[in-house]
């Protein structure tokens, strides 16, 4: 029997997944990696591979762990005590990135708006969820 070989951590199906689950274009993931959108492709189609998988497969988790984070802080509401009846808990999602960069400025320097955004989408699910009545509202000015 051959060596074990090394494990690549990152498969084309799951650099696509795990980008799309975070909101992000491959031009955003492009950005965020210091690499030519074309290589996206290129890796989600299987013709190449990172040079790197390990720093690429570290890199992507770091987002998707600021991602869970800001869906934890979102959700804060459903942790604990209940808000009282009435009014909708309103969840910001913003149209413009000066605005998200202004009003957010913690998670504005770790997550791109487009995450930021599918963010907010899933904490809204798991505060209806939790019979939290919720809505999102969007912020342009």
């Amino acid at each position: 029997m051959k060596g074990t070989p090394l494990l690549n951590p990152l498969t084309p199906a799951g650099i696509r997944t795990r980008r799309e689950g975070l909101g992000l274009s491959r031009r955003e993931l492009a950005e965020i990696l210091d690499v030519a959108e074309a290589s996206i492709r290129s890796w989600e189609t299987g013709k190449t591979e990172p040079f790197d998988p390990i720093v690429t497969h570290m890199a992507i988790g770091g987002l998707e762990d600021d991602f869970l984070n800001l869906i934890d802080d979102l959700t804060d509401p459903a942790d604990g005590d209940k808000p009282e009846t009435g009014d909708p808990l309103q969840l910001r999602s913003y149209l413009r990135q000066d605005d998200y960069e202004t009003l957010e400025p913690y998670w504005s320097k770790l997550l791109p708006l487009s995450t930021y955004r599918m963010a907010v989408a899933q904490a809204a699910l798991i505060l209806q969820a939790s019979n939290i009545p919720t809505y999102i509202v969007g912020i342009d000015d």
